[in-house]
C-alpha cells in the first residue's frame, strides 16, 4: 500500500498562531467541520497550576498545552477517499499545520504516564538514539 501527501493551498505557509489543535479522548463520528471556538473554547478554564478544565457532554475533561520538540512541525491531514481495501493507495492533503497542541483527559490531570506523553518524548529519544556520534 502506497500512502501520497499532498500538500493543500499554501497550507505550509500558514500561521501557526491560527491553529488550535485539541487532543480529546473519545471519537466522534464526523467528518466535517465544528464549531469548536463557539460551544468549547469559551468554557475552557486555567487553573493555577495551568492545567485546564472543560467538559464534554457533561463529562470533566483535565488538559494541558504541549509545545511540539524544536523542529518539528505536526499537520493535519484530511483523505477525502477512503480506500475499499487495505493494499488500495492511499492519498492524503494537508489542511493545516500546528506547533502546539491541547492534550485532554478524562477527568484526569494529564502527566508523564500518559501514552500520548510518553510518545511526545519518544520523538527525543529518537532523536538522540538515531543521531551522529561525534568524536571529540
Amino acid at each position: 500500500m502506497a500512502i501520497h501527501i499532498y500538500s493543500g493551498k499554501n497550507n505550509l505557509d500558514q500561521n501557526f498562531k491560527n491553529s488550535r489543535i485539541q487532543s480529546v479522548p473519545f471519537k466522534i463520528q464526523a467528518d466535517c467541520d465544528a464549531p469548536v471556538s463557539s460551544y468549547f473554547e469559551p468554557y475552557v478554564r486555567t487553573t493555577d497550576s495551568d492545567i485546564l478544565t472543560a467538559s464534554f457532554r457533561g463529562y470533566p475533561l483535565k488538559g494541558k498545552k504541549l509545545d511540539l520538540s524544536e523542529g518539528y512541525v505536526g499537520l493535519v491531514l484530511h483523505e477525502s477517499v477512503k480506500p475499499t481495501r487495505e493494499k488500495d493507495e492511499r492519498k492524503f492533503h494537508v489542511v493545516n499545520k500546528f506547533n502546539q497542541i491541547t492534550y485532554w483527559n478524562w477527568d484526569k490531570i494529564p502527566s508523564k504516564n500518559d501514552v500520548f506523553l510518553k510518545a511526545m518524548d519518544w520523538l527525543d529519544i529518537a532523536e538522540a538514539l538515531h543521531s551522529p556520534i561525534v568524536e571529540e
